[in-house]
């Protein structure tokens, strides 16, 4: 099972940036094996469509709702600690919205987290392999 980024998702369904190829890969294999992100995730995706009035909304989550095999799961309690544990430990590298989305693979047992976050590529964490979109 892996996890990503919110920044993936962007990249696969806008299909307009350099890494747009990479990021479609890393939805396809999510949906092969496996996928688990936060509900956050989804969260953020509809609020950038929301917010400049495009109207793409309902087109969004209709794009989300395809996704059969990649869950979106709820924040638990489980996933705040580990949050902040993580916050604990890297401080101001991972707080809010990006400890939860990695405290959500790591209480899910992703073996991978695919980002293209610069100061999310630095850590090193127990039991998930961080890796960069190529």
């Amino acid at each position: 099972m892996i996890s990503y980024d919110t920044n993936v998702l962007i990249y696969a369904l806008e299909n307009v940036s350099p890494l747009a190829a990479a990021a479609q890969a890393t939805v396809r294999e999510g949906e092969q094996d496996g996928a688990v992100l936060s509900i956050l995730a989804w969260q953020e995706l509809m609020s950038g469509v929301v917010l400049p009035g495009s109207g793409l909304d309902a087109v969004l989550a209709e794009s989300l709702g395809h996704l059969g095999v990649t869950k979106f799961v709820p924040v638990s309690q489980a996933i705040c600690e580990r949050a902040v544990s993580l916050t604990r430990r890297f401080g101001r590298q991972i707080y809010g919205y990006d400890a939860i989305h990695l405290a959500t693979a790591l209480e899910h047992k992703a073996r991978v987290f695919v980002t293209n976050d610069k100061k999310l590529l630095k850590l090193r964490i127990d039991g998930l392999d961080i890796l960069g979109l190529q």
